[in-house]
């Protein structure tokens, strides 16, 4: 597979055209990094090829399933070829070309949660749309400010019981007990606080720290009354 060191000079044309990029490890970042994470990944794949996927998500909800990876797609080198030949002697300018072409555009039009929402939708991710998993949408939804459809979705699991989730391990009880109280109560400074926690986490979690500025919460914004 390509190392770091390789990826970082193929895309140093990136780097140099695009001020509001920075390379983690094997990932691309836009920023500025607020409460979602918009990047190119480079998945180790074939050892000749570069594979970039763009990749969006929240930072604060859970990390389960492959969870940078649920809202991806490959960013092709044509209609007919799927990687980037490493040892093409014009590598390096295909490979930041169709970055700039196919994903840079896409990644930079998801600023907020409302964005965020509108992109993952069932047309984009016919398999993968954001309802199909309430693990993370009752996150989203409570940051957004809409404890009507976070309850909603605290209430089905707790009506599906926990065998249901069990490979959520702990997360099932965070979300159907401890979010399910706060949202009942209308505990906004608690709701706020442990999704600043849950992000910070994140954060840190990608070695985001440098790159992320923290911002207000949507729900932290609105009128106390529901």
């Amino acid at each position: 597979m390509a190392s770091t060191v390789q990826i970082k000079k193929a895309i140093q044309p990136l780097l140099q055209r695009n001020p509001d990029i920075a390379l983690i490890h094997r990932l691309i970042v836009i920023t500025p990094v607020h409460h979602i994470q918009r990047g190119i990944y480079f998945k180790s794949g074939s050892a000749d090829n570069f594979d970039p996927y763009w990749t969006v998500n929240v930072l604060f909800a859970p990390q389960v399933l492959g969870f940078d990876m649920i809202w991806a797609q490959k960013v092709r080198a044509s209609p007919l070829r799927s990687g980037f030949y490493r040892y093409h002697s014009d590598v390096s300018e295909l490979l930041c070309g169709q970055i700039e072409r196919v994903a840079l555009p896409l990644l930079r039009q998801v600023q907020t949660l409302d964005d965020f929402v509108s992109f993952n939708t069932a047309e984009r991710f016919p398999l993968q749309s954001l309802d199909g998993f309430p693990y993370i949408k009752v996150y989203i939804d409570i940051a957004r400010g809409d404890f009507d459809a976070a309850l909603e979705i605290c209430e089905l699991m707790r009506a599906e019981g926990k065998d249901s989730y069990r490979w959520l391990e702990n997360i099932y009880d965070v979300i159907t007990n401890k979010l399910y109280l706060m949202l009942k109560a209308n505990d906004r400074v608690g709701l706020a606080q442990h999704l600043r926690d849950r992000e910070q986490g994140g954060v840190k979690a990608r070695g985001l720290a440098h790159l992320w500025e923290p911002t207000p919460f949507p729900l932290e914004l609105q009128s106390s009354q529901r």
